[in-house]
């Protein structure tokens, strides 16, 4: 099921009752100010906010040592391994779009469209433009400030960009971030899929270190899903919890053109989809607690690229029950 509530705007949104937290979560997060403790270094203030995306203790999720990616100085990136020959439409990033009317591509089951975002405008009632605190040292997503200046919508896609080394940019669904006018969304089970463009090279890989992820409001408890998380300029898929850490690193080119990423949260078991293909599956151990949906970038100095060159481009976010 989907947790949810009524929306208004670019997205369509058919609208439900929250359900009551599981057992060992809380029912709500404080609306105000989460105070100056908010960097992805510290993990928030307590245990209320979630870590990063690659999480503050996921070895089982790391690659080797020497190339371990944090959120303060990402490893140097090593060119992915080839694996033989990469079709030509990886390669130019041609997608797999399915008809949003007759479900998503891949996930068998018959499915109902709950959730539509085609970033026409900005709808600040489902996403807000910034980790809690607008541009603020203090509120700081993978190694940066994350700053509403550094999100747009142009040509039906939502940009996000740094601007400077310090500078990054996110969207959150958070419906507890205390942020005036902002519902949100989050789900529980179900189906959630975006097409985004990731910048980079096929050889040089992809740039900086953005993600599209969702996450609960008790990480470790209430888990971390990185549905595409690109750590040292490769692609990778990462989940966290309180007792495990599994994950893929993806060969091939996921540079430089647009894929569809997906994610279905069964029961105690996710399975990941890219562009319609089953990827990765591995069992679950969060309660399936409510999670919200987040897209962000922030700093991989060795793959630093500022402005529109290094941004990513979201075409749409969509959710199916």
């Amino acid at each position: 099921m989907l947790v949810v509530a009524g929306l208004s705007g670019s997205a369509m949104l058919q609208a439900g009752q929250p359900d009551a937290s599981p057992p060992g979560q809380e029912a709500s997060v404080a609306g105000t100010d989460p105070g100056p403790a908010l960097s992805d270094s510290t993990g928030g203030t307590g245990a209320e906010q979630p870590a990063a995306p690659g999480g503050p203790d996921a070895s089982a999720a790391q690659p080797p040592a020497a190339e371990q990616p944090s959120a303060e100085e990402p490893a140097k990136a090593q060119e992915a391994p080839a694996d033989g020959p990469v079709s030509e439409a990886l390669v130019k990033g041609t997608p797999v779009v399915a008809s949003k009317e007759g479900g998503p591509l891949g996930p068998p089951g018959a499915w109902k469209l709950v959730l539509d975002e085609e970033f026409d405008t900005l709808n600040t009632s489902l996403w807000t433009p910034y980790w809690f605190r607008d541009c603020h040292p203090g509120s700081t997503k993978n190694g940066v400030k994350t700053c509403s200046s550094n999100v747009k919508v142009e040509n039906g896609n939502a940009v996000l960009q740094l601007s400077d080394a310090e500078s990054g940019a996110l969207l959150s669904t958070n419906p507890k971030d205390g942020v005036p006018g902002h519902v949100g969304f989050q789900y529980t089970t179900g189906y959630v899929e975006a097409r985004i463009y990731f910048p980079g090279t096929c050889s040089g890989g992809i740039y900086n270190w953005p993600a599209w992820w969702t996450t609960g409001q008790k990480f470790p408890a209430t888990g971390e899903i990185d549905i595409a998380e690109p750590l040292a300029g490769t692609m990778t898929t990462v989940y966290h919890s309180a007792d495990r850490d599994p994950a893929k690193w993806f060969i091939g080119c996921w540079a430089g053109g647009y894929h569809t990423y997906g994610v279905h949260r069964k029961a105690g078991v996710n399975d990941v989809y890219f562009d319609g293909k089953l990827e990765f599956s591995y069992p679950t151990s969060d309660g399936n607690a409510p999670h919200y949906l987040l897209l962000n970038v922030g700093i991989n100095p060795d793959k630093l690229v500022l402005g529109k060159t290094g941004a990513i481009k979201v075409d749409w976010v969509r959710a199916w029950q």
